[in-house]
């Protein structure tokens, strides 16, 4: 229902809206980038995933990485869930959380905006924090 002038039609055209893809980033200092994409929002269950098959990539490729990793995560509601945080425990991953609202000190922030400012963004639509 929308207000509407008599006479006139109460019903409001489409709008086609793209599919949304969530972004999982992770980078190391060697420039290794450990993605995830996905139609989903992202939440303790996605980053459950995501965190369970970096490990095992991590520990594949590089047995003794957590002695010289550590994974950093802003305060996101799925980052710091009761899932999450036990699966951090569990598969004995070293983490930093960084302050409220630091996107200027996340380095994943600006792949992000990197990203979907090309890429993923061919009709440049504004996108990112405010």
């Amino acid at each position: 229902m929308k207000w509407r002038p008599y006479g006139s039609t109460n019903s409001v055209a489409k709008k086609q809206v793209t599919p949304r893809i969530s972004m999982i980033i992770g980078f190391d200092t060697l420039g290794n980038i450990y993605a995830s994409f996905t139609q989903a929002n992202t939440d303790s269950k996605i980053m459950a995933i995501y965190i369970r098959q970096l490990v095992k990539k991590l520990d594949k490729d590089r047995p003794k990485w957590r002695l010289d990793t550590c994974i950093t995560f802003d305060n996101a509601p799925y980052h710091v869930s009761t899932e999450t945080m036990a699966i951090l425990k569990a598969l004995n991953v070293p983490v930093m959380f960084l302050g409220p609202h630091s996107y200027n000190v996340a380095p994943q922030e600006l792949l992000f905006a990197a990203i979907k400012a090309t890429h993923m963004n061919l009709d440049m639509e504004p996108t990112g924090k405010r």
